[in-house]
């Protein structure tokens, strides 16, 4: 038959090309949340990462929690112990939720989320592969560049001030680049050409330098070999066969 039929392996399963569009889809919020193309929503986020970590420096969460935990608590056992010492049967807080079932969360709505966290986390392991395999060549030079500097600046700068920091350029630099694209593209453009320049240059010169160098190896391997007796371009001198002792003969 001259019409090929495609195999099951070159083409790509539902749930593939359904994975491809929800990251597609994430892609996109993160890109609109950078770029601001939604000034309350990256605003909003902006001012919420802040927020989260200066929770995370200045206030102690757990302590916080078990200190509410306890004062909520204790209210609700002071209210019951008072409301059973008045009426003599179940006090306020027992009987406020009555005979209603407890409350309890729909698998229609855990389903949902589930499956949500599921493909962002899986979007986030497909990203961090792509950048240890080198297949996004730039996002993999951003990630080095980014952990080459994060190296030296944990010396001297706490992670919290790196935080504030990182979250800050992440989403002040994407505005900036798009409001200047053109004249930052023409000074990338311009340094990528200086660059090749000096490259090409060390190039010439490391060839020359490499060039020299075997030389004048060549040239004391050549009197080493002179001083130990070796005679170059020259056929090998055929070894001596061993001589009759002279006490030999003279028995003869």
């Amino acid at each position: 038959m001259s019409d090929s039929v495609p195999t099951s392996s070159s083409v790509p399963s539902s749930s593939a090309v359904s994975r491809t569009s929800q990251f597609a889809k994430y892609k996109a919020c993160i890109y609109d949340l950078l770029t601001w193309k939604n000034l309350y929503v990256s605003g909003g986020s902006f001012a919420g990462a802040l927020f989260a970590l200066y929770l995370f420096k200045y206030v102690n969460v757990v302590k916080l929690f078990f200190n509410f935990a306890y004062i909520a608590l204790g209210t609700a056992i002071a209210v019951e112990f008072a409301g059973r010492t008045i009426k003599g049967g179940p006090g306020f807080v027992s009987s406020f939720r009555g005979s209603g079932n407890y409350f309890v969360i729909s698998k229609d709505i855990v389903d949902p989320l589930f499956n949500e966290f599921t493909v962002l986390v899986n979007f986030l392991l497909v990203e961090f592969q792509q950048i240890v395999f080198v297949e996004n060549f730039p996002l993999t030079v951003f990630a080095f560049v980014v952990s080459y500097f994060t190296y030296f600046l944990v010396n001297f700068v706490s992670l919290w001030t790196l935080a504030v920091v990182g979250v800050t350029v992440a989403f002040a630099t994407p505005p900036v680049y798009l409001k200047f694209q053109k004249e930052i593209d023409a000074q990338v453009a311009a340094t990528n050409k200086i660059i090749d320049k000096k490259i090409s240059e060390l190039k010439v010169q490391a060839n020359e330098h490499l060039g020299k160098a075997a030389g004048i190896a060549k040239g004391y391997f050549d009197q080493a070999l002179d001083k130990i007796g070796y005679k170059r371009n020259l056929p090998p001198v055929p070894a001596a066969e061993p001589s009759t002792p002279a006490v030999a003969v003279a028995a003869e």
